[in-house]
């Protein structure tokens, strides 16, 4: 476990404080090893979300909840419903969350499923930028972003960074800059956002985390959905 865990479990209890609407953007490139870390979590949580609405005996509640999202002529959000058509495709959850997930003891009720369908979660591979117009349709009021980043810590350190010092973050793979990225977003609306790096170990072409990398993101999986189903 990292020595800093507890740190950013209260961390985040503090942003999410006063949170209507939760997005979180995986980014980085599943193709170049730990670079995938973002994907590979938003995958994970995505199942577990999932997990939890397709509960046969929930079916009527979550028709309830999603007929009072408003839907546009484009049909943005039941395309982004199904959150396995805009990232890494039906992947089962990992073993070690498996278990999590059997152990995880949750009241499904109304409340539980409102919370879950007002928590969008988007793989923004290595093109965050392509999934700007899509994060404002959702119109979150917390923004949290999670990539692999340079830090000169040890490798799988998680380390939280507010936006206003985002700049001084070196981010992996993706063309845009996160503080660009930030700034674009809020030219229509000064969103709360925070960011997760964490510190990668091998970036080079390879579909699977290395194992300390596995661990640290299955560890901030496991805190992310504790917190959203605590919301």
């Amino acid at each position: 476990m990292p020595n800093n865990f507890d740190e950013i479990s209260k961390e985040i209890d503090l942003f999410l404080e006063n949170c209507d609407n939760l997005l979180i953007l995986g980014i980085g490139n599943d193709i170049r090893g730990d670079d995938g870390l973002g994907p590979y979590i938003i995958n994970q949580l995505s199942i577990l979300k999932d997990s939890i609405l397709n509960n046969s005996n929930q079916n009527d509640l979550k028709e309830n909840i999603n007929q009072k999202i408003p839907m546009d002529k484009d049909n943005d959000f039941e395309f982004f419903d199904n959150v396995f058509d805009i990232n890494t495709g039906n992947t089962r959850l990992d073993e070690g969350l498996d278990s999590y997930f059997s152990e995880l003891n949750v009241d499904v009720n109304e409340s539980l499923v409102e919370r879950l369908n007002n928590t969008f979660l988007i793989n923004g591979g290595s093109v965050p930028e392509n999934f700007t117009g899509l994060i404002k349709k959702c119109d979150p009021s917390h923004i949290i972003l999670i990539d692999a980043s340079l830090m000169n810590k040890e490798a799988g350190e998680i380390n939280i960074v507010n936006k206003d010092n985002i700049v001084d973050i070196s981010i992996s793979t993706h063309s845009m800059s996160l503080s660009y990225l930030i700034k674009y977003l809020e030219l229509e609306k000064d969103y709360d956002i925070l960011f997760i790096g964490i510190e990668p170990e091998i970036m080079d072409l390879s579909f699977e985390l290395s194992p300390k990398i596995k661990d640290s993101s299955d560890m901030l999986i496991r805190l992310l959905f504790d917190k959203i189903v605590d919301i």
